[in-house]
């Protein structure tokens, strides 16, 4: 397959997916655009970006895919407790179900994948409706961002809803937390994946609009987990630390056993990563809006409709955010190539720049962050 067999099917904030001549197969094509605060399009481009997301979701779809990353783990003693459904044997056995199908020769910005239904939610007087759901959909995606945490770093966005004692408890917290706080277990939360901006659920709300059985339910709990942990330990023989991240799921199987399989991708803008104390992830780009005016009122326009939030924001700036600055747009760049290379250098996969040692990156964005960062 060549690029230039690909016809656009839909351009996203961040990537773009094309149609191949093959119906049952997308193409994936991450470019150097980024998206922070559900804004879209920022007005930067990130040097190498897209070459960088698409080597290592290439990767992790490759490792969590092969039975031996699966039987080769040393799995935490207790990890039983959080996998009723035994799914660390069918991981063992065939590994974990994704629909990564390899890339486009020569372009390390691409994945094909296998086609999923993604349906779109109709809006009755300000409120989605899931009906689409309700019919056991099969080769669909979950409406749901599945999002993972290992621990509270500084900036999670957890902090806001621990107010709630009832929410808490959903989750399994049940002392105070504080910054720095890890947890010997994932916590698993969701979020709404459909609608314009992202709304945290109860597990009972995550369960009834995604139209999950009790057993369905448990079984995407069980199955987020074991890849988080799998995930961390993968990151800590780069020398990475793994605090949280999201995933994506579309239903697989047949209705009278719908399983799960992963999809999107994985990799830094999905990821919260950690070195040498710092922040390995999209929240580098974060931290420069963060104390803006036009973050203020971004998080005041979201309280006020959750669907016409960025008309109100454009009115007021209507050039929209503005750009990063010079050495934040090259610090970004470096820090996506060095996590390629260093990630791709642990499991003998070449990426093929000359980046910079991680810890120096880490060092630089330390400082930027310091006197450029909290506006």
């Amino acid at each position: 397959m060549k690029m230039e067999d690909l016809a656009l099917y839909h351009r996203g904030s961040v990537k773009d997916i094309y149609h191949t001549r093959d119906k049952e197969v997308l193409a994936f094509i991450f470019s150097d655009r980024y998206s922070v605060f559900d804004w879209g399009d920022m007005p930067d481009h990130i040097l190498g970006k897209g070459k960088s997301l698409g080597f290592l979701a290439a990767l992790f779809f490759d490792v969590l895919g092969k039975p031996a990353s699966w039987s080769n783990w040393n799995a935490p003693s207790w990890v039983g407790e959080i996998d009723s459904l035994n799914l660390l044997s069918e991981f063992k056995e065939k590994g974990c179900p994704h629909h990564y199908l390899g890339q486009i020769d020569g372009a390390a910005e691409s994945l094909l994948v296998k086609r999923v239904d993604v349906p779109k939610l109709e809006v009755e007087a300000g409120r989605y409706r899931y009906s689409h759901y309700k019919t056991k959909p099969i080769n669909c995606l979950v409406p749901l961002e599945v999002i993972f945490r290992f621990g509270l770093p500084q900036g999670s966005s957890l902090f806001k809803r621990l107010d709630n004692d009832e929410y808490k408890r959903c989750l399994g917290i049940m002392q105070e937390p504080k910054v720095g706080d890890t947890f010997k277990r994932p916590v698993i939360e969701f979020s709404t994946k459909l609608e314009k901006t992202d709304r945290y659920l109860t597990y009972s709300e995550a369960a009834e609009l995604s139209g999950l059985s009790d057993n369905e339910f448990s079984r995407l709990y069980s199955q987020t987990s074991l890849i988080a942990l799998r995930l961390k330990d993968l990151f800590l023989e780069s020398g990475i630390e793994l605090w949280d991240g999201k995933f994506e799921f579309s239903f697989t199987g047949d209705l009278s056993n719908r399983e799960f399989m992963l999809v999107d991708s994985i990799g830094p803008d999905e990821l919260r990563l950690m070195a040498d104390g710092e922040k390995l992830s999209k929240e580098f780009l974060r931290s420069f809006y963060r104390g803006s005016q036009w973050l203020e009122l971004v998080e005041e326009m979201k309280k006020v409709s959750m669907t016409g939030w960025k008309a109100e924001v454009l009115k007021k700036y209507p050039n929209g955010p503005e750009p990063l600055s010079e050495s934040y747009l090259e610090t970004a760049a470096e820090l996506y190539q060095s996590l390629a290379g260093s990630v791709g250098k642990s499991f003998g996969k070449h990426y093929d720049s000359n980046f910079k040692p991680l810890g120096d990156v880490a060092k630089q964005m330390k400082i930027i962050g310091k006197s450029e960062g909290q506006k």
